[in-house]
């Protein structure tokens, strides 16, 4: 019978199991293929070809050529058995411990984390596109650029930017973007960047200001021979190990940062419109860049299929409550009619999906665990709403430079920019 992908990594685990039980400690690996191998920390020359057989069996083609690998075997074991992405499974004192560790172009930075970051930066994220994420993040920035806070909106959404377009006016963009901090950075050719312009479309009150740090610079004509060449990690030479994209992006957006530091003052907010779906540059974002996340989503199963499984990798990562204390949950899009049902419902649904992969077991005498009722307006899962205007979906706002400024679209953020402001700046105390 064909041993499918699924079943072939859970079937190697029960194998990986089995070994941990003689009291070693064991690494299931998949590599970029799907390929699964079973990395023991010490001498397998007992158990090797038994297991090996084992492995063949429950993997069927899933299993790597080499099932059975010794840490002896390994020119620097660490590298395995110590990695930073491993996620252990079970450890205790009758047994080794048993862990796995993905090996894919995608995906590993899922379930990482970082603690927040040395300015307060918020994350605006949709697990769909079209959920109004980047109008959202202009409208967050104009009005805390009228609290009187010096914004930055760096625009991560790199193959398809969106904010750049609303926060500044062609003309006004920088020299520089993102993309071409991480390619010429790559070379060691970052020296001189300014990537970041002050907004001539976010004026702000109280001496409020707003910046850009847009996906690309003034000069697209090479825009995607750059993007082509971003993603990958940088090899490590003899004056620097090696650097993750994880890193590289960090560095980016810091150098946005003390771009504006130096043209005016220090950002008090970093907004990062993050780019949507399971990609690499929303799971650096939302795990490893940010302080907090403002998750869009229409009441949909879509949305809730979605976010169900970004949760749930997570969870298995042990990181559940680090990273869902992070979280907002947005409607976006929220329709007038039945207004109030449609928001209860929403509210019911997250909770669902909290409850069943962020949220921890509790009872009366856990009174400090990570777990909110279904009616708690303070929850992560209780949705903050931004009202459906249809002005907004084929919005040009170079034909409408004040399009912000109208009635009815003031009133379609109203429930949102308020208590969205104040979880960011709470985070800024």
């Amino acid at each position: 019978m064909t041993v499918r992908f699924d079943a072939a990594w859970n079937n190697s685990i029960e194998v990986a199991s089995e070994i941990s039980r003689n009291n070693l400690d064991v690494v299931v690996v998949r590599d970029i293929l799907g390929r699964v191998s079973i990395f023991v920390d010490g001498d397998t020359s007992a158990i090797k070809d038994e297991f090996s057989r084992k492995l063949r069996e429950a993997a069927g083609n899933f299993a790597a050529p080499n099932p059975i690998v010794s840490s002896l075997e390994l020119y620097e074991s660490d590298a395995v058995m110590k990695s930073h992405d491993l996620i252990t499974l079970s450890e205790d004192s009758n047994s080794g411990r048993l862990s796995i560790l993905e090996r894919g172009v995608v995906g590993a930075d899922w379930t990482r984390s970082n603690s927040p970051s040395r300015l307060c930066r918020a994350a605006v994220y949709g697990f769909k596109g079209g959920v109004g994420r980047s109008t959202a993040t202009f409208m967050l920035a104009q009005y805390l650029a009228d609290l009187g806070k010096c914004v930055l909106v760096v625009d991560l959404d790199l193959e398809s930017p969106g904010v750049s377009a609303l926060a500044q006016d062609v003309q006004n963009v920088s020299e520089y973007g993102i993309v071409d901090f991480l390619v010429e950075s790559a070379v060691g050719n970052a020296d001189g960047l300014e990537i970041a312009s002050r907004s001539q479309l976010i004026t702000g009150k109280n001496n409020g200001e707003a910046w850009l740090a847009p996906a690309g610079g003034r000069d697209l004509s090479g825009y995607l021979a750059k993007l082509n060449r971003i993603y990958a990690d940088l090899p490590a030479t003899e004056e620097q190990p090696s650097k993750s994209f994880a890193t590289r992006l960090d560095e980016a957006i810091r150098k946005a940062e003390d771009t504006v530091t130096s043209l005016s003052r220090k950002p008090d907010v970093v907004l990062l419109d993050s780019r949507a779906g399971v990609h690499d540059i929303a799971a650096v974002v939302l795990t490893q860049l940010s302080s907090i996340n403002f998750l869009f989503g229409a009441d949909n199963p879509q949305t809730w299929t979605g976010y169900r499984t970004l949760f749930e990798q997570w969870k298995i990562s042990g990181k559940a409550r680090e990273l869902g204390e992070r979280i907002q949950m947005v409607s976006s899009m929220t329709p007038d009619k039945d207004r109030d049902r449609y928001l209860s419902s929403f509210r019911d649904h997250a909770q669902e999906v909290f409850s069943e992969t962020l949220y921890e077991d509790t009872d009366d005498s856990e009174l400090d665990a990570f777990n909110f009722s279904v009616d708690d307006v303070n929850a992560p899962h209780s949705p903050l709403p931004i009202s459906f205007n249809s002005d907004l979906v084929a919005l040009d706002p170079t034909r409408q430079p004040h399009w912000h400024s109208q009635q009815l679209i003031q009133a379609a953020f109203k429930d949102f920019l308020l208590p969205a402001s104040q979880l960011i700046l709470g985070y800024d105390q």
